[in-house]
This record gives C-alpha cells, structure tokens and sequence, in this order.
C-alpha cells in the first residue's frame, strides 16, 4: 500500500512469526496463554487453541466515530460459544466484537454496544472451517456493516455512537472472559481510524466476491424468467399459485394471487427455488438443472411434485406443492438429495425466494418466549424503507420470533408467508428501480452451511403462503382455518371436549412455596380439590424424579407415579408428566434415549400428557439436525403410543413454530405467570396460531400469588382461558401456605370452568377471532372478539385494568351488517340489548365497568 492509502491505518498486524505492529505506531503487543505460529495464507500466522489470545494495546477512544477492524482468518471446526475473533465488549453495551453467534459454530456477527446496555448487531454471516477468508467490521456514521471477502454481507442501520470499551483491543478474544476465546488461525490484522469500503489492498481473490455474491440477498431485481413450455396452476379457495419450468430448466413462480382481491404478487417472474452453486472439496460448482417430470395428485385439492436433476455434480432436486381444498395457503417442500460420491455444502438454501409487488408494510410477530416483549407485534413501513435495507425475522429455540410474516397491502388485502421449523430465518429486502412497492422475500433454514453427504436427501424446511383479502385478522383467521384442519395434532380436531382444562401443580405440591420439588403429601389433597371444581387435566411438574432416569423419587413420592396416575383417573382428571434432559438431538442415540425415558412416562405411569421444558438443558438445539432430530423422536413417540400428547413449554413458549404446533396440543405461551403477561402472549400469538393450542398460565413461581375474591377469580380465570386455560397456583384448600379459598370464590371458579366448557370452547374451535380492542398494557381496556359466522354466535373477552377508565366504546368485527344481534353479559355489567350488525361494527357499543381490575364476557 502506498502512504495515502495507509491513511488513518492504526495498528497492522502481519502475525508473520511474530507480533510486531508495522502501522509505524510500534504499539507493545503481548500474548495471553500459548499463541503458536503455523503455515499461514502467504507467510506465517498466528494459530490460537481456544484458550489465547493477543492483547494489542490500542484503545477504542483513538478510533473516533468511524473506524474499521479487518483479518483474514481460518476458524477451526470446534468453537466455544460465543466465540470472539477480535473486539474489545463488555456486558454493560460498551465496546465492539466480531463474535460467534451462540453456540453456532463459526456463524459470525458484528456488534458495538451503544450504552446502557444496548447492543447494535448485524445478522451473521457463515464462515468456511479451514479456509482462510476476509472479514471486516465497518462503523459509518450512519450504520454497522460486516464484510466478507471483500463484500458487504451485513448491515444494521443505527445513528447511536459506539461507546468505547473499557478493554484494549484484542485478538483472538473481544471479551472480559476467557472462555469466549477463538479456535483457529489469524493473519494480517489492520485496525483503521476511518471507515473502509475497498479492500483491493487485502488481496482477496477476485473470484470470492462473485460466490459471495450469489449467496446474499440483493437489491438489484433480478432479469425475467424466459418463455415457460410447461407449466401448472393450483389453488385453495383463497390462494391461486401457477407453476412453471423455462426451457433451460429454471423453476418459475409466475402467479401468486388472491382472485378475491384481484392482485397478483408475481410482477416479473424470475427464475427461483433451486440452488444455483454448491461447495465440492472447498470449491464453488455452479449448477445446471434439467427439468425431469412432472407428478399430479387430486385426493384433497391438488398436489404437484416437479423432479430436476443435475449433471455435475449429480443431483436430484424435488420440488413439491399441495393446495389443499378451503380456505388456506400453499405449501412448499423441497429435497435435494447428492447422487455423487462427494460430500457437498449447501449455503443457505431458501424454502421460498420470491420477488413480489404491491406490499406496504411487514408485520411479524415476537414468540414472547419466557417474558412477553415489549412490543410484541411489528409494523414496518416497507414504502418508506430505502432500498437494500433487510429486515429479518428470525425464529431459534430459544426463541425470538415466530416464523411468520405477512405483507400487507394497505390494510385491504396481503401475503402471509410461514416456515415450519425451529431454527429458521425470513428475510425482506426493497428492490431498487421497481415501477412500484417491490420486495424480495426469502425464508428457509437458518443454517449457513449444510453438508449432504453421498447419497444423503436434503429436506428443506417446509412453508407455506396464501393471499387473503381484508386485515390482518382475515389473515390469520384463513391461516387459522387451514391449521385447524391440517397444522395441529388430530385430537384436537376429532375431541370436541380439547382444550383441557388443567392445573398445573407446581404452586400446590412443593415442599414451601415455590420449591422446585413436589411432594406427594400435598398432592392427593390437590386432587381432591379441584375436581369437584371441573378441572380436567393435573401437571406434575419438574423434579418428582430421582437421578438421570423418570424414577419416582422414592422419599417424596413413596407410592410413585403410576398410583399418582391411578388416582387422578379415578377423580375424572387426566394426568400428565414433566420430563427433560440435556441429550443432544442432532445424535441419532440421543434421540433414542431421550424417546425411551419419555415412552416410560406412558407406560410405566399410565401418563396421559408429557409436558417438555429446559430447565436441564436444551429441548432442541438450534440447528438443522437437532430440530430434524427432535421432531422425528416425537413422530415416532406418537407413532408408538396410543394416545400420546405433547404439552410444549420449552422454555415457556420458546420454540414456537409450525413444527412444533403441528406436534403439541398445547404451548405455553410464556414463562412468566401474570394476568397481564398471559394476556399478551396470547394476543400476539394469536395472530399465528390457533386459540386451542394457546395455553393460558396464572400464578407465580414463587406459589404464593392468589386471586381475591369473586371478580378477581374470573378476572384471573378468564385472563388464561382466550385458549387453553391452565392455572399455576396453589390448592383451593391452602395447602402450600395461602389462604383457602372462600365458598364464594370456589363457586366463581366452578362457574367459571362451566361457562368455558359449555359456550367457550366450542366457539374458539371454530370460530374466527378479532383483536378488537389494543395489545394489553395494563392501562387501558383490552379484550378479544370469537365471532362464528355459520351460526352468528360469538363471545367477546372484555378486560379493564385498575388504571383505566370505568366505559370504553368496543366495536365487533365480523358481523353481518343487515343482522340483529342479542347481546347480554355473563356478570350483568351492562343491561341485554339488540342491535344490528351495521352498528355494532361502526358505532360500537360504549359499555361500562366497575373501578379497579374487572372483566365481562359479552355473548351474543
């Protein structure tokens, strides 16, 4: 490099055999633990083991607003998680870091901390193990981007200055712990006071940039598709999909439509769905595909599989799609199976990669797994987003945000878009020069890099999209239809008595209030509390076991669990288990042994229910295997047993996707216990599932919380009850250290219980369901509206907090305007009226509550 073009350069690491700065700063450089040198890219590197690293002396206060750290490096194929490639963060917001996201291996990001605790990310990128490759952390006054091989593969926009750490900056390590060190090979460190965007001098390889290129997702339209030969068209009562195959052997969308509305999504359709390139022996191969054949099946709508294959290297892609009869979406699933005898790694291969026109705003929707977000429901303005700006909504185990986006046309009509699995990523960008609104949306797995070995099938997670002409309620009560029928377990549809009522015993069974240790003492007399109540179901929740193995603990539960089981049965309840443990599902004997313990739940102890949670490590794992593994145990589990369920509360609402759904009867929807926090959770939950599955949970983990009196038992019951209702608390009878119930109370209950049973839940199984009033915030009124159009019936959930004012004008949704509508109210708040639907919808009824926490049930 010449001198200018050194300009602003403030420490160079060459890690040539040694760690001099040659920057012309001569900055002291020193190692932490064995820092080895090894055969480099060109000359020598430095090789770290995981538990080393370098400190480089240079403080983040020299850089000034803009600057920009870059390496070559070659990560080994094992890392710590978390681990760091170079940085200088604390936990507090401060500083800046090139870090492994989680415990996925390799994946990294780029993050300054802003202050206060708040973090700017971008989204991670994939790095090769055992190939060497640029990357870059870039800071602009305007945003944070990440490059690689000279690319820019991330970026987040954000005006907030980055607050400089409090560490010097290091290598091989960017944190305060050394358990975040890196594994692998580093060379050819530059730290610059100013942002780059050229890195001509790094000498990358001409070729990186175009394969890098072809991964990412662009702003550039893409050229038309050519003439389609062939082609094929499917469609569910809301959904008109048309497929076709151009003569060169490209899959083309050409019409994605909803006929209600009138709108086709496909503007320019352009070649999409197959990869394009794969890695073979650490080299890119570019693809060629020729289309096969075509298969048709008519049972329920229609079915279509489309085959193509590949030359060199030989492949075999199978593209299918079902648009089943009524209202719904399309479905998608794609497998790539290597007819080679090489293993390949396939990059970030998209279950949908669309270019659609016509949307104004992304709404997606928090999983609120263990405590409900702030926000919970989003909006983005997509007109108002420049081009090139990505948005992502990402689903783990660990939770984040549901799969599942919908792209609005200006509140009349849309495009709902899902993926099916635990660990997967949905993507927007705006399109540059479109004549109008253009996005491309691309959803699939979150893994970066997948490896097929010879002869192995790729399945790519399964999706689905549908149109739907209205709000965003109409979307989800179409999506809603369609789940109920072909996205939920078969019990739910053929039991018209599900969802169950439960008690969860955790708050009633421990040795004190709140103990995390249940003991069979307190449990006989909880049953015999609560069923004369009209409860269902009881929960054994964690720890009634002793060592690795379900055994019954043989202190507290001397009779064991199978006479705990005999018992409930006895009393008309159902009778379901806790169990979890640490196995690691991407391994085949994991998943054995993890199915074993829990088939022992069934038939050792005669359970009825296996609830699932975290509390002894991950139930999944985020990862492609760990989720293919986890999902085929439970397939299996329900192959094997007759009548076996799954209660999901993996992390309280966590693994909150389509998978999961398909599999569970129940989730919960949280993890934590309040009125206020379940009713947010199911409010925006709801948007994207169906109400049976929803599980409504009140307590507290410390046993002792304890509704009062009659208006604040059914405000509490009814808080959990929009869905499946569950109560976390301790017995009716006081036996873990409340006060008992009063006469009074235990009738509200009851009635409460009755009421759901009786004119709740076959509503909620069939009916569609409104957001009437705003997210709950404790302020103002909230509520929700089931409305059946085949019988006008309906019920609306009205809640008031304390804090609010004593009348509130609610208008319904759904109605037919030229109808009279009965109305009266289960408590008698309001006086019985009769109006039209016309003005229900548009004036509303202004209906009035007591003072402080009350609720109402509107029936009409």
């Amino acid at each position: 490099m010449g001198t200018s073009e050194r300009s602003g350069l403030l420490l160079e690491l060459r890690l040539d055999g040694d760690l001099t700065d040659t920057s012309g700063a001569q900055r002291s450089v020193t190692a932490h633990g064995v820092v080895a040198f090894g055969a480099g890219r060109q000359g020598q590197c430095a090789v770290f083991d995981g538990s080393s690293w370098v400190d480089t002396g240079l403080r983040q206060e020299e850089l000034g607003a803009e600057f920009t750290v870059e390496c070559w490096v070659n990560p080994a194929t094992q890392q710590n998680q978390h681990a760091d490639i170079l940085g200088n963060h604390v936990s507090t917001g401060l500083g800046f870091v090139l870090q492994q996201d989680g415990a996925n291996a390799n994946d990294v990001y780029a993050a300054y901390g802003a202050g206060g605790g708040r973090w700017v990310l971008t989204e991670p990128v994939s790095l090769v193990p055992g190939q060497w490759q640029h990357v870059a952390l870039v800071r602009t006054q305007a945003d944070l981007r990440l490059y690689l091989d000279g690319v820019l593969a991330a970026s987040q926009a954000d005006l907030a200055p980055a607050q400089p750490g409090p560490l010097p900056v290091r290598i091989g390590l960017g944190y305060t712990g050394a358990e975040r060190c890196f594994r692998g090979r580093i060379a050819d460190v530059r730290i610059w006071g100013r942002a780059v965007v050229d890195f001509a001098h790094a000498g990358i390889d001409p070729a990186a940039p175009r394969a890098r290129l072809a991964q990412r997702l662009d702003a550039t339209p893409r050229p038309p598709a050519g003439a389609l030969p062939q082609s094929w068209t499917l469609a569910t009562a809301d959904t008109r999909l048309t497929l076709g195959v151009t003569a060169g052997g490209a899959l083309v969308v050409s019409e994605l439509s909803s006929p209600a509305a009138g709108h086709n999504w496909i503007g320019t359709p352009v070649a999409s769905g197959l990869p394009s390139q794969v890695e073979v022996a650490g080299e890119a191969a570019r693809l060629r595909w020729q289309f096969v054949d075509a298969a048709s099946d008519d049972r329920d709508g229609r079915g279509l599989t489309l085959r193509f294959a590949c030359a060199e290297p030989a492949l075999e892609a199978v593209s299918e799609w079902w648009a089943c009869a009524g209202p719904g979406p399309v479905q998608h699933r794609l497998t790539i199976t290597n007819r080679s005898a090489q293993a390949l790694i396939l990059h970030g291969q998209p279950t949908f990669d669309l270019d659609l026109t016509g949307a104004s705003a992304l709404w997606s929707f928090h999983s609120d797994g263990i405590t409900p977000d702030p926000v919970g429901v989003y909006q983005v303005s997509l007109t108002a987003v420049p081009a090139g700006v990505r948005q992502t909504v990402r689903t783990t185990p660990g939770g984040e945000f549901i799969p599942y986006v919908v792209l609005d046309a200006g509140g009349r009509h849309g495009l709902y878009v899902g993926l099916e699995w635990s660990f997967c990523r949905i993507e927007t960008m705006t399109l540059a020069g479109a004549a109008g609104p253009a996005v491309r949306l691309r959803g699939g797995a979150a893994d970066r890099r997948l490896e097929v070995a010879p002869g192995a099938t790729f399945a790519v997670p399964s999706g689905f999209i549908g149109a739907y002409q209205g709000d965003l309620d109409d979307a989800g009560n179409r999506l809603r239809r369609w789940l109920f029928r072909y996205g939920v377990p078969a019990i739910l549809r053929d039991d018209p008595s599900t969802p169950k009522v439960q008690w969860n015993a955790f708050g009633a069974t421990g040795k004190t209030p709140g103990s995390w240790d249940p003991v069979e003492a307190k449990y006989y007399p909880l049953i015999d509390d609560i069923a004369p109540l009209g409860f269902e179901e009881v929960m054994i929740d964690v720890a009634w076991w002793q060592g690795d193995e379900p055994d019954s603990d043989q202190v507290d539960w001397g009779l064991g669990m199978g006479k705990a089981a005999d018992y409930a049965h006895s009393q008309g309840l159902r009778f379901g288990l806790y169990w979890t443990d640490a196995l690691d599902m991407a391994n085949p004997e994991a998943c054995r042994q993890r199915a074993a313990r829990i088939r022992r739940l069934f038939t050792e102890y005669r359970a009825d229910l296996w609830r699932s949670d975290c509390t002894r490590g991950e139930v999944i794992g985020a990862s492609y295997a760990a989720t293919l593994g986890f999902y085929g145990m439970v397939d299996t589990l329900a192959r094997e047993i007759p009548g076996f369920q799954w209660e999901n509360c993996s992390g309280g609402g966590r693994i909150k996707d389509y998978g999961a759904m398909r599999r569970s009867v129940k989730i919960f929807t949280s993890d934590t216990y309040s009125a206020l926090h379940v009713r947010q959770a199911f409010y925006d939950s709801s948007f994207a599932f169906h109400s049976v599955q929803l599980e409504g949970h009140l307590g507290s983990t410390d046993g002792r919380f304890r509704p009062r009196g009659v208006a604040g038992m059914r405000f509490a019951f009814r808080s959990t009850s929009m869905g499946a209702p569950e109560w976390f608390l301790d017995a009716p009878n006081g036996g873990n250290g409340s006060d008992p119930w009063t006469p009074e109370e235990r009738a509200a209950v009851r009635a409460c219980v009755d009421t759901y049973k009786e004119r709740i839940r076959p509503l909620l199984r069939v009916a569609d369901l409104y957001h009437i009033l705003p997210r709950p915030d404790d302020c103002a009124w909230d509520g929700i509206q089931y409305h059946d159009p085949a019988t006008g019936r309906g019920v609306v959930y009205l809640f008031k907090p304390a804090a609010a004012a004593v009348t509130q004008t609610v208008r319904l949704k759904g109605l037919q305007a030229s109808q009279t509508y009965r109305l009266n109210f289960a408590d008698g708040s309001n006086p019985a009226v009769s109006q039209r639907g016309a003005e229900l919808m548009a004036a509303g009824l202004t209906l009035t509550l007591p003072a402080g926490d009350a609720s109402e049930l509107l029936f009409y």
